[in-house]
C-alpha cells in the first residue's frame, strides 16, 4: 500500500526583513532592465540621427552648389536686362534684334533654386532632431528649413509673372526655332550681347507693329525688380543659412567620426 507524503507547508510567517529584501531585489531588477532598455534605445536612435545628419550633409552640399549657380545665372539675367534697356534708351532696339532674341530667351527662364527637402523633412518629422547632440545644430536645421517656405512662395510669384506677362510675348512676337537656341548660345562682352551661332537672315520681331516697346521694357523691368527682391530677401539669406548649417554638420560628423573620406 502506497504511502502519500504531503508537502510541508510552513505555518510561520517570514521575517519582514526578508520580504523587504525580496521587494528591493525585484525593484532593482526592473529598474536595471528599464534603464538598459533606455540606453539601448538611445544608442539606436543616436546612430539613426547620425545617419540622418550624413544624408542631410549631402543634400546641403548640393544646395550650396545650387544657390551659387542660381545667383550666377540670375546675375546674367540682370546684365541682359541692363543691355536691352540701354538699347531701348538709345533707340537702338531695331538694330539689335538678335540681341533681343538672346536676352529675351534667357531672361524669361524660370531660374530659382529650391532646397532639397527629403533629408531635411526626415530629420524634422521623424523625431530624429532631438537625438542630435548639439543644440546649435538643431537650431540651425530649424532656421534653414524655415527658408524653404519663402523660396517656394517667391518661385510662385516670379513664375506666375512670367507666365502671365512674358510668355504671350514669346509666343506672339518671336520666332520659336531661334528663340529656343538663342539663350544658350551667346556671351556678354563689353556690355554687348554676342551671338555665337549663325543668325538667320530673315530674323525679325513678329507683328512688330503690335509690340509696344515701352510696355515691353516696363514688363522686363518689373520682372527684374521682383528678382532683385527675391535675391535680397530670400536667396542670399538661404545661401547664408546653408553655409552655416554646412559648417555645423561637417563639424558634428567629424566629431562623431562619421564623415566619409570623399568629403574630407
Amino acid at each position: 500500500m502506497e504511502v502519500h507524503h504531503h508537502p510541508h507547508i510552513p505555518t510561520h510567517a517570514k521575517p519582514w526583513k526578508e520580504y523587504l529584501l525580496e521587494g528591493l531585489m525585484i525593484f532593482v531588477a526592473v529598474t536595471l532592465g528599464y534603464g538598459a532598455e533606455n540606453v539601448r534605445e538611445h544608442y539606436v536612435e543616436t546612430k539613426k540621427a547620425l545617419i540622418s545628419a550624413k544624408n542631410l550633409y549631402v543634400d546641403v552640399i548640393n544646395d550650396s552648389i545650387g544657390y551659387a549657380n542660381t545667383i550666377k545665372s540670375r546675375a546674367k539675367q540682370d546684365s541682359c536686362f541692363e543691355i536691352i534697356n540701354a538699347y531701348y534708351n538709345n533707340n537702338e532696339l531695331d538694330k539689335e534684334i538678335q540681341s533681343v532674341y538672346a536676352a529675351h530667351s534667357y531672361m524669361t527662364r524660370r531660374n530659382l533654386y529650391q532646397m532639397n527637402s527629403l533629408a531635411l523633412d526626415e530629420v524634422k518629422n521623424s523625431g530624429t532632431l532631438k537625438f542630435l547632440e548639439s543644440d546649435e545644430l538643431k537650431a540651425a536645421i530649424q532656421r534653414y528649413a524655415s527658408q524653404g517656405i519663402g523660396l517656394k512662395l517667391r518661385e510662385q510669384r516670379e513664375f506666375s509673372y512670367i507666365d502671365r506677362m512674358l510668355d504671350p510675348i514669346s509666343i506672339n512676337n518671336f520666332k520659336f526655332n531661334f528663340l529656343r537656341v538663342a539663350g544658350d548660345n551667346f556671351k556678354i562682352d563689353s556690355n554687348k550681347i554676342l551671338i555665337t551661332i549663325p543668325v538667320p537672315d530673315n530674323l525679325k520681331i513678329i507683328k512688330k507693329d503690335q509690340l509696344d516697346w515701352d510696355n515691353y521694357i516696363a514688363i522686363l523691368g518689373m520682372l527684374q525688380t521682383i528678382r532683385e527682391s527675391t535675391n535680397r530677401s530670400y536667396i542670399l539669406p538661404s545661401q547664408k543659412q546653408c553655409h552655416e548649417l554646412l559648417t555645423l554638420l561637417r563639424n558634428y560628423l567629424i566629431k562623431h567620426d562619421a564623415l566619409e573620406n570623399n568629403n574630407n
